[in-house]
């Protein structure tokens, strides 16, 4: 004691004020980590502070400081911890974490005046010598020295302030230090059997938190101390990926030795979140439990499977086409005509689109062998309605199903046609297809569609088919050109040639128009 004194008298600035933190809120009352072994008392007044953290964009450094929110008061002071008042409009603004200080720091005592002739003999410690102070240098060795000899038993806290001594021979506090190593050295000596007093044990902690986690569920992040004193509170800081700024949530305590918290609401956006985890001690020392705030933990955000982007636009589409195709250089008796009108919708799911239309087909066949022989062509006409799904396998990979019904010359018919795609519906893509109706013929198809022009749809199709009644084979060539007009109106045109034989060949045109939105 008579050594602390002269610390106390010769060094003020021996150790400067711990920080504290505010450690929890409830209701109208909060709790920070100062306590009577702080010598806090109730009535004294706090200044509470917010500290800021962040990274400097140019040079990469975290910069911090820290702002006056206000004072507060302590109603109550236990061992380690007061009970604090503030006013409604500061308690409405206190977060757990934010530093507290009190108002009046400590004051330096004057040096002890030296003694007159007629005084009584002063003890060592009080006839300490009044100069103006030991230098920063003898101060740094002397708080050394006083943190050295804490722990240790008097024989050996001697010898540290003896060395203190022999480095600083000329020490304004050679004298009281002397007379506290006399008292050291008759001190009883404890016996190899004697037990010291344990030093603080620093608690062993685990921090369990998930690599990767989804955005649409809630982060837990847990603290558990495997080993040593529990800790007294928890503080869970994290920020998304690329913020200058942490966050900070207060860990709610449970049993055995457990902190748990979830984020809140929100806090999964990718790519990802940055966190660190921090733990008061029973002394109120800040322990780090995992991460810091320049070497943070990572968690990855990824989307769930199968959540895709409601697409709202882009849905919807109404066609009218219509196309003439001859077979026989105008002569009338080996050409159709058909017209068709559909609406589609697009599901966007692996249903990915579903079509229904209505469609007239009219034409005049002729067997190739009879067509220059001036014999009347055979008329044939279906009026038909449609459906067909597109089954979407793959992003680049769709099965399209199609059914017709109708009315023709002989009765009541139906069709069918089925097509895959490779590629995209309004990009680049392959599509083969095959359809039947009975009584018009058959029909396979290779078209590739490219959109390489931007606003100018295009495609190239080879057709082999026996329409209109299905006798001889005939291949057909078309080319499709679109353009876009507004952003939900295109047309297109296009135009084909077709052949049965090098003597049978004819032209086809055809128009159409496109609805979008």
């Amino acid at each position: 004691m008579r050594l602390l004194l002269l610390l106390l008298l010769a060094v003020p600035a021996l150790a400067a004020a711990r920080p504290a933190y505010v450690l929890r809120i409830e209701g109208g009352d909060a709790f920070v980590d100062l306590g009577r072994a702080d010598a806090a008392e109730p009535g004294e007044r706090l200044r509470v502070y917010r500290v800021i953290e962040a990274r400097h964009p140019t040079t990469g450094k975290v910069v911090r400081d820290r702002f006056l929110l206000g004072e507060v008061e302590v109603l109550e002071a236990g061992e380690s911890l007061s009970r604090i008042a503030a006013p409604d409009e500061l308690l409405a603004r206190l977060e757990v974490g934010d530093e507290v200080e009190p108002v009046n720091a400590p004051t330096p005592r004057e040096p002890p005046t030296p003694p007159t002739p007629g005084s009584p003999r002063q003890s060592p410690v009080a006839s300490a010598p009044s100069s103006g102070g030991p230098s920063d240098a003898e101060r740094t060795a002397l708080r050394t020295a006083w943190n050295a000899a804490l722990k240790l038993a008097p024989a050996e806290r001697a010898k540290v302030w003896e060395q203190f001594l022999a480095a600083w021979p000329q020490s304004d506090l050679s004298g009281p230090i002397r007379g506290e190593i006399s008292l050291l050295r008759a001190a009883p000596q404890e016996t190899a059997t004697a037990k010291r007093p344990a030093g603080p044990v620093t608690p062993v902690l685990k921090v369990s938190a998930p690599k990767v986690a989804l955005t649409d569920e809630p982060i837990v992040l847990s603290l558990t101390s495997l080993a040593g004193p529990t800790p007294r509170a928890a503080m869970a800081h994290w920020r998304e990926r690329g913020s200058p700024t942490f966050r900070t949530v207060h860990m709610s305590a449970e049993p055995t030795g457990h902190f748990r918290v979830t984020l809140p609401e929100g806090s999964a956006v990718e790519p990802g979140l940055e966190y660190y985890v921090e733990a008061v001690d029973a002394q109120g020392a800040t322990l780090a439990a995992t991460g810091t705030a320049t070497k943070p933990q990572q968690i990855a955000i990824r989307r769930p499977p199968r959540d895709e982007r409601i697409e709202y636009r882009d849905r919807s589409r109404v066609r009218i086409s219509d196309e003439y195709v001859d077979f026989n250089r105008f002569k009338g008796n080996d050409v159709y005509n058909l017209f068709e009108a559909d609406f589609l919708y697009r599901v966007y799911t692996t249903v990915h689109a579903v079509r229904v239309g209505f469609g007239n087909y009219r034409g005049i066949g002729t067997p190739r062998d009879q067509l220059d022989a001036g014999v009347p062509g055979r008329k044939v006409g279906y009026s038909y309605g449609f459906g067909e799904i597109e089954l979407r396998l793959h992003p680049s990979l769709a099965v399209l199903l199609k059914g017709s019904a109708g009315v023709t010359r002989e009765g009541l018919t139906s069709g069918f046609d089925v097509g895959l795609r490779i590629g995209s519906e309004t990009g680049t893509s392959l599509l083969i297809r095959g359809a039947t109706i009975a009584d018009i013929g058959q029909r396979g198809s290779l078209a590739l569609a490219w959109d390489a022009v931007k606003g100018w749809p295009m495609s190239a199709e080879v057709v082999v088919t026996n329409e209109p009644i299905g006798e001889d084979l005939g291949v057909r060539l078309i080319y499709t050109v679109g353009r876009t007009v507004t952003p939900w109106l295109d047309v297109t045109g296009r135009v084909s040639y077709q052949l049965r034989d090098i003597n049978h060949s004819g032209l086809g045109f055809g128009l159409g128009t496109t609805f979008h939105w």
